[in-house]
């Protein structure tokens, strides 16, 4: 039995030196659950837009057994709204959408400003009409932070921290959406710990 125990733990550490165990997921690590987006679709047959959008939360406890590799970031949409006198009508079901997005997340304790940065470019998922709105679907969007460190170090210390996320978007439809508002109901999204 003990030997049992010991080549368990034998094998948690190899495989976490191999960077094959991974933490529960975090769910809404950067408080952008709730948070909207609105992105005026400029005139051309991808109808592009910029997105923006900040978030304030509090630092959180990570049990921590030993150090992290990386950390991962899934965005989430829970829905996207179209509106507009330029808008067509009927509006079309089915959307495509390309996005290249930024997030840097910075907190400002007494030691002075620290930041940490992840993009995602192109990516791409689907937009299903559904009464008034969108649902999304297909959307795969993993965010890596490499300055590790420093994401911890906010994400724990410090007190209040900022994430800001920024970058375009580029539709498909028909008929195209130019002229459209479009606005992102962002989900929280979930944050993984690699060991």
């Amino acid at each position: 039995m003990k030997r049992a125990g010991l080549l368990v733990g034998v094998l948690a550490l190899a495989f976490a030196g191999c960077g094959l165990i991974s933490s529960p997921p975090i769910d809404n690590p950067f408080g952008l659950q709730g948070q909207q987006t609105t992105i005026n679709l400029g005139p051309s047959s991808a109808a592009t837009g910029s997105l923006s959008v900040a978030a304030t939360f509090n630092d959180t406890t990570l049990n921590l057994p030993v150090t992290p590799t990386g950390f991962n970031y899934s965005l989430a949409i829970s829905g996207v709204t179209l509106s507009g006198s330029n808008c067509p009508s009927p509006l079309p079901s089915s959307i495509s959408v390309s996005m290249n997005l930024s997030l840097t997340v910075s907190d400002n304790p007494p030691s002075g400003p620290r930041q940490a940065s992840a993009t995602a470019n192109n990516v791409q998922f689907t937009l299903n009409q559904s009464g008034s709105s969108y649902t999304v679907a297909n959307l795969s969007a993993t965010l890596s932070f490499s300055n590790l460190q420093t994401l911890l170090d906010i994400l724990q210390t410090g007190g209040q921290n900022t994430a800001s996320l920024s970058g375009t978007v580029n539709t498909t439809s028909n008929p195209d959406l130019a002229g459209c508002t479009m606005t992102i109901t962002w989900g929280g999204g979930q944050g993984i710990l690699r060991f």
